[in-house]
């Protein structure tokens, strides 16, 4: 929200002491508003739409006031102002949200610090969702304009352009028809484009439509049938489009000139990499942008793996520009022969090499993962003595809910980063998609299982803290997160988990109703990336009445380094919202202090390499004892996790570290019952 930006808020008569109290409050919390009173019953506007309005703040107890009348004006007239009722009995005024109410706001959860922060937070989300909507409505005006615009130059040009749908016509401009000799638009609607090419050049024309991700840098040329029977050397290109949600192929064709085969080859140089041959990155996006569209609209599902070194500017260094070019293009070679014969490679501006698989599934996926994890082996013998050369590999799937070609690229880095980790940790994935399949039913049938590990304090503090940790149920077995998280950011569901846990951990702490519980929830790398989850949780906890001091957010430092800015966006937002945040596998960075700054959490969790062999190591131990020192330096508490070892607990506490956690203090559990609550099964709670 624009601090800046002045909002005009409707106010009604009568009530001037609630009145003034809500305009203070709204001013001191940094929200610029221009306050007006009106009557309560009806807007006064003599032109609709001719005064522009934010909030209408209304107090539904006044004398005369006629709620459901404004609220019906409202309705009829289709005026966007989200209108919030303050009222001494919000029950009783239940039916006004039926009729459009943004909300309903209790007179007496504005006599507390927590009901006036609430009050605060939920006038900004109405504020900023009227911005968002308004946003929106500029937008499909500007999208109305461009097709009203692309209307007139397809209609006014020379060129001949068509849309098909399943082979046949649905739009073919007034060019089309000259060409091909219709005399309306009407007599197309029953002929296949097929029919308008000569049989000896149909199966050439149907290869090149039907190719996955056609990009645009090649065309096809055949002899195309008029109606009268004229035959013209013609050249057709092809893009996907969507016509009203439903993917169309567009041709233009053209009537052949010069040597096509020549213009062929320069469209496609100009489409290349200079030093691998692969696709550049502009077409490489192009590609990437028609298979989300394909997923979107045809759900077929394909893969993006990306692979990067850091070596190959230092090996550029010792091989020299003429000699790197060709290095790069026995990578090229070696990478093609690699993939299936359908996938489109290329490479990013970055250096990164990206694999588009078309028509991919997880397990398909992951075959190409571990094949392509071997490509070094192959490329050894080209390194110059004394360097190495390895590969990080990473990929996400592309289905119906990827969101655009950078987040997609994003997600790649992350796995990548993941797999690195995991591999350091001697951590195999072995992802399926049964267990994908399985966790998306979970979370459609809300069956998946929250257990609770107490973080326990080594020095005096009277709350009590549990992290919260998922489990999948299987037949015969319980799956840990290690199995599907990675699969679950992969394929864009990894922010409907942490929503599902967020949602029954607030749960849980409602029940327990004990203001000392603190719950440390784990948030996967596709929420840092989110652009709905602030929005949702704000919202989450106005329904569960739930204060954000209660819970932990903790991200990982792996998924922040992987999507920096996008993390540090997401870590200032959770912050105003008024969560505590954690920072897990701190210190598996080369300058772990570093991001410190800009996650400015409360928390530290220690990656389990700090914490090896203390008991016998005193440098690995003089390590921890600094780390931890320049922690509480910052005023950051320090978390040691995994201790296994009730013998480590005396070095822990003379490293001044401020919680352990372990398996031999208490393993995960669905009770939470280490210290002051009573044994409860948390499965059994009420549903909302």
């Amino acid at each position: 929200m624009n601090p800046n930006t002045v909002h005009n808020i409707l106010i009604n008569q009568g009530t001037q002491g609630l009145a003034d109290t809500l305009i203070s409050l709204l001013r001191r919390a940094g929200i610029s508003i221009n306050p007006r009173e009106f009557d309560g019953s009806l807007l006064s506007d003599d032109v609709p739409g001719g005064e522009s309005h934010e909030l209408i703040l209304l107090l539904a107890d006044a004398l005369g006031q006629g709620c459901e009348a404004l609220l019906r004006q409202l309705q009829s007239s289709r005026r966007d102002i989200p209108c919030l009722l303050i009222c001494k009995t919000p029950a009783r005024w239940l039916p006004m949200l039926s009729l459009g109410a943004a909300g309903l706001i209790g007179e007496t959860q504005l006599e507390s610090a927590a009901g006036q922060v609430q009050f605060v937070y939920q006038v900004k989300r109405e504020l900023e969702h009227l911005q968002q909507r308004r946003d929106m409505r500029r937008a499909l005006s500007n999208v109305r304009e461009m097709n009203q615009r692309l209307q007139v130059f397809m209609d006014n040009t020379r060129d001949a352009i068509a849309c098909l749908q399943d082979g046949f016509h649905q739009y073919a401009n007034p060019a089309w028809l000259r060409f091909f000799g219709f005399a309306g638009f009407a007599e197309t609607q029953a002929i296949s484009f097929l029919d308008l090419v000569s049989e000896d050049d149909v199966e050439r024309v149907r290869n090149f439509l039907s190719c996955p991700f056609q990009t645009g840098h090649q065309r096809c040329e055949f002899t195309a049938i008029r109606r009268d029977g004229q035959e013209v050397l013609a050249t057709v290109d092809s893009a996907l489009v969507s016509i009203n949600g439903v993917q169309s192929l567009q041709l233009i064709v053209q009537v052949a000139h010069g040597n096509a085969a020549l213009s062929n080859a320069v469209r496609e140089a100009v489409s290349r990499d200079l030093q691998t041959g692969l696709l550049n990155e502009e077409h490489l996006l192009r590609s990437i942008n028609q298979a989300i569209s394909s997923a979107v609209y045809q759900e077929r599902f394909s893969a993006l793996l990306m692979l990067s070194s850091s070596q190959l500017p230092e090996i550029a260094v010792v091989l020299g520009k003429t000699d790197t070019h060709m290095f790069l293009r026995d990578i090229a070679s070696v990478l093609a022969s690699r993939c299936p014969l359908q996938s489109v490679l290329g490479r990013l501006d970055s250096g990164d090499f990206i694999v588009l698989m078309p028509d991919a599934d997880t397990e398909s996926c992951q075959t190409l993962l571990e094949t392509l994890d071997g490509l070094h082996t192959t490329l050894l013998p080209l390194v110059p003595t004394g360097l190495s050369l390895q590969f990080h590999v990473g990929a996400a799937m592309i289905t119906d809910e990827a969101p655009d070609a950078d987040t997609l690229l994003i997600r790649a880095r992350q796995h990548q980063a993941i797999r690195r980790h995991q591999l350091r940790s001697n951590q195999g994935l072995n992802q399926s998609s049964a267990i994908l399949e399985l966790l998306r039913q979970s979370l459609q049938d809300e069956n998946l299982l929250l257990v609770y590990q107490p973080t326990v304090c080594l020095r005096a503090d009277p709350r009590e803290y549990y992290e919260v940790r998922v489990r999948l149920p299987m037949a015969d077995r319980l799956v840990y997160p290690t199995e599907f998280i990675d699969a679950a950011n992969q394929h864009g569901i990894g922010e409907r988990l942490d929503r599902y846990v967020l949602t029954h951990a607030m749960r849980a702490i409602r029940h327990h109703a004990n203001e000392n519980l603190r719950l440390t929830i784990n948030l996967t790398a596709n929420s840092l990336l989110s652009q709905t989850l602030m929005a949702w949780l704000t919202q989450e906890l106005q329904r569960q009445q739930q204060s954000p001091r209660q819970i932990i957010l903790q991200v990982s430092e792996v998924d922040f380094l992987s999507a920096p800015e996008q993390a540090r966006l997401f870590c200032t937002q959770v912050r105003k919202l008024g969560f505590e945040l954690s920072l897990t596998h701190f210190g598996c960075s080369l300058d772990p202090f570093r991001m410190l700054g800009e996650v400015q959490a409360e928390f530290v969790k220690l990656d389990r390499s700090l914490l090896q062999n203390i008991d016998v190591d005193s440098r690995q131990r003089e390590r921890l004892y600094e780390v931890v020192s320049a922690l509480h330096g910052q005023g950051i508490r320090v978390i040691a996790p995994m201790v296994e070892e009730v013998e480590l607990l005396p070095m822990l506490w003379q490293a001044n570290v401020n919680f352990v956690q372990g398996n031999c203090l208490q393993q995960p559990s669905d009770h939470m019952d280490f210290g002051l609550f009573n044994e409860e099964e948390l499965s059994q709670l009420p549903i909302d």
